[in-house]
């Protein structure tokens, strides 16, 4: 007999967490490992996995259930497995279907209104300076600045709905009515592909000890969707000699102070998915790394 998982939402129940099956691919708790009260352990229902994004505490439904019972793995694994319950069929739970990002010209009309509706804070505009840009390199970006509250994020969804289909846009769900805004607070920082456009919009987030930058996304979220790994391009597209680096404020950066030099930012160091159709794109023939040293433990 092979090896079984469980059901990391059941199992979690069992091991006395108060856990509510909504339906989503995420589902966010406090973590009793650590002790934060803000809801950032992640209990990732299709894969059964678990992550806590302040103590880093992760693993599968079967670990989860040892650590918090103080049995071992096996123990933990065999008690699972005498339990009956979690063996009869589970009830059927209606997940919002996962939907395919809007076209391209559709997420950039309604990113630059939405960018065109929000300032950029004074605090952001100095953090932006001392990074090395310039007022017209910060003005031409296009950054800008998501205050905190709820009334905001239904004002902004309000106003982008009477003019734009948000079906499709990252960030943006459907619920009770009204379109609805799901998004951190923070800096927000226009993601453009190869030729400009603003495919999606990353956060980097105030105050944040953990996942400082963030996808704009509606994942989970009725009628919403997901972000994807897109690539930020940054600098003179005409130019066949690229540098590849992490992060689309790094890019902007370097790109300025290098007097434009052609930068293709991942979101990630492992997020390479639209990594060969961008430089197929551009055309560029020679291309130099520039990650973190931090590369090499990593």
């Amino acid at each position: 007999m092979g090896y079984k998982t469980f059901p990391i939402l059941t199992v979690a129940r069992r091991s006395g967490l108060p856990v509510e099956d909504r339906g989503q691919r995420q589902v966010h708790i406090n973590c009793p490992f650590c002790g934060d009260r803000r809801r950032r352990l992640y209990l990732y229902t299709d894969t059964d996995q678990y992550h806590c994004f302040h103590c880093r505490a992760h693993g599968n439904a079967v670990s989860l259930y040892a650590r918090r019972t103080g049995l071992t793995y096996k123990d933990a694994y065999h008690e699972l497995l005498e339990d009956s319950v979690l063996h009869f069929p589970q009830p059927a739970v209606q997940r919002p279907p996962e939907r395919e990002p809007a076209p391209l010209d559709r997420r950039d009309a309604v990113y630059r209104a939405m960018l065109g509706l929000l300032p950029l804070s004074a605090a952001h505009q100095d953090n932006l300076l001392t990074r090395g840009l310039t007022d017209e390199a910060i003005r031409q970006n296009g950054y800008r600045t998501l205050g905190y509250g709820k009334e905001l994020r239904d004002h902004l969804a309000a106003q982008l709905s009477a003019r734009f289909d948000l079906n499709g846009i990252p960030g943006f769900f459907y619920a009770q009515g009204a379109w609805r805004m799901c998004a951190y607070s923070g800096l927000l920082v226009p993601v453009r592909a190869a030729d400009g456009r603003v495919q999606g919009i990353q956060i980097r987030r105030d105050n944040a000890e953990r996942m400082k930058y963030a996808w704009m996304s509606g994942a989970g979220k009725p009628y919403g969707t997901g972000a994807r790994s897109w690539i930020h391009v940054a600098g003179d597209r005409s130019r066949k000699e690229a540098v590849i680096t992490e992060g689309p404020i790094k890019g902007d950066v370097a790109s300025l102070l290098t007097g434009g030099m052609l930068f293709i930012c991942l979101p990630g160091v492992n997020a390479v998915s639209f990594l060969h159709d961008t430089l197929r794109e551009l055309r560029v023939t020679q291309v130099w790394e520039a990650f973190d040293m931090d590369k090499r433990c990593r």
